[in-house]
């Protein structure tokens, strides 16, 4: 089994999908949180410049958040099965990204470091922006989508009875935007119920009972 080193800064964000997966699979890796004050000494050190970064054996790195977790997600046994599945599996968890990473740009400067003013100042502050008009967008495009996909297929989760890399994104990339608002899922009961099923799984289970609490 190869060693695993998980860089990214103290808090949830892009990295949480990736930690989910480690949970899920029992494999050990290191988390490195890195704060925004020492960000400074690792950012000509990592690739693309930008966290997170998975590092492999002490050698190999891999930048973007959505490429380690798909790297992870067939190595742990929760991608699909053949072409067809994987890329059903891909396109759903891709679709969730959109809405996290429009919700996350929000908050976040162009370095990726959270902006200083927090809680209702800061949110009042875009409620008229661009980026708000364009997270509202996705909300108003993803998650009616979705929930017809779950209503379609009739199962316990997005392809099946087994959780998939697809699953654990519906779960990650909606905690933030929930905290914020949370009747965001009233009118999509399938996605909160799947929500409600991944979170109830013990390894995930037990891995949000001890992990660091944080804002974002």
């Amino acid at each position: 089994m190869p060693s695993y080193t998980l860089y990214y800064f103290n808090g949830r964000g892009r990295a949480e999908i990736c930690r989910m997966l480690f949970s899920m699979s029992g494999v050990s890796y290191e988390d490195s949180r890195i704060t925004f004050t020492d960000w400074k000494n690792y950012r000509n050190k990592m690739p693309c410049s930008c966290l997170p970064v998975l590092e492999i054996d002490g050698k190999t790195q891999i930048p973007q958040s959505m490429a380690i977790a798909r790297y992870l997600a067939r190595e742990f046994g929760f991608h699909g099965k053949d072409n067809v599945e994987m890329t059903k599996v891909e396109s759903i968890t891709d679709s969730f990204y959109d809405l996290f990473h429009d919700y996350m740009r929000l908050y976040h400067d162009r370095d990726g470091r959270l902006l200083t003013c927090l809680g209702a100042d800061i949110r009042n502050r875009t409620s008229n922006s661009a980026m708000r008009i364009r997270y509202d967008e996705s909300c108003q495009r993803v998650l009616p989508f979705m929930e017809r996909l779950l209503e379609s297929e009739g199962q316990a989760f997005f392809l099946g009875d087994q959780i998939k890399l697809c699953d654990l994104m519906c779960f990650a990339a909606l905690e933030n935007p929930l905290s914020e608002n949370p009747i965001l899922l009233d009118d999509y009961p399938r996605i909160k119920a799947l929500r409600q099923r991944v979170a109830s799984i013990p390894q995930i289970k037990e891995y949000l009972k001890r992990r660091d609490n944080s804002d974002f």
